[in-house]
């Protein structure tokens, strides 16, 4: 079987190209309100749900004139090292203390609305690591403004313990000012096969290649999560080419999974 030189099932594919589910489509619409209302935001998933892609995707749409994304990445995240992300960002060097840290990012933030600079959309992304010290700074965070609207859109992406976190009695002062919230779930069995065979086209292989058995398989072996679903895409594509079959079969899938648990031992 040949396989076009672009990979089909990989991470690195253009974001802007990405198959769409509705679950995907209705988290792009409300990480973009999240955007136009500068709320602070949580987008939560399944680990693989597509949660990167989607934030890779937000950025890729938003106006490089206007808006300034903010990407920060740090486990476990500090109020120093959110501050200091941000004041570096501003090109201001970072005091020590977060006290200090934080009325330099005020000073900042300030000067930068006053100057009619691009507009920060800043992304916490591993958010269900934070510090417990970050968490309660969130209020902080977005309430620069006397508690009405923030200077900037806060968004949180993370996975679900994010979601029971905020839900303790000691967070209520942090989860109160969330604006909009999100949870990213699985692809249904017709997106999961529309996803493989979208993966495919994009590649620029047209012919099915994955019988419909094996479609099914895929399904039932990945719950629709598109991390998996590439991951045993790529294992069954990578045996068929080895094999030159050109169609890909249920026992193939079934072959791919049982490897897997022997090399998990």
């Amino acid at each position: 079987m040949t396989v076009s030189h672009m990979q089909p099932f990989t991470k690195e594919l253009d974001p802007t190209l990405s198959y769409e589910s509705r679950g995907h489509q209705e988290a792009m619409a409300r990480l973009k309100l999240m955007i136009k209302h500068r709320h602070l935001g949580v987008l939560t998933g399944e680990v693989g749900s597509g949660k990167s892609m989607l934030i890779r995707r937000l950025f890729s749409t938003l106006e490089s004139a206007v808006y300034l994304p903010v990407y920060i990445s740090m486990r476990p995240l500090t109020p120093r090292d959110f501050y200091g992300a941000l004041l570096v960002q501003a090109g201001v060097e970072p005091a020590y203390s977060v006290a200090k840290a934080r009325q330099q990012w005020d000073e900042a933030l300030h000067a930068r609305t006053a100057q009619g600079e691009r507009a920060l959309v800043v992304v916490i992304d591993e958010a269900h690591e934070m510090s417990e010290t970050m968490i309660q700074e969130l209020r902080f965070a977005v309430s620069q403004n006397m508690d009405s609207c923030s200077f900037f859109p806060l968004i949180l992406v993370g996975q679900p313990e994010l979601r029971k976190m905020l839900r303790l009695k000691k967070y209520e002062a942090t989860a109160q000012r969330i604006g909009m919230q999100y949870h990213l779930t699985g692809l249904t069995k017709e997106e999961t096969i529309a996803y493989i065979r979208h993966q495919l086209n994009l590649s620029g292989t047209e012919r099915p290649i994955f019988a419909e058995s094996a479609l099914q398989r895929v399904y039932a072996a990945s719950q629709g999560i598109p991390r998996v679903i590439n991951l045993i895409c790529s294992n069954a594509l990578f045996d068929a080419t080895n094999k030159n079959q050109e169609v890909i079969e249920e026992g193939d899938i079934a072959r791919v999974l049982a490897d897997f648990e022997r090399q998990r031992g």
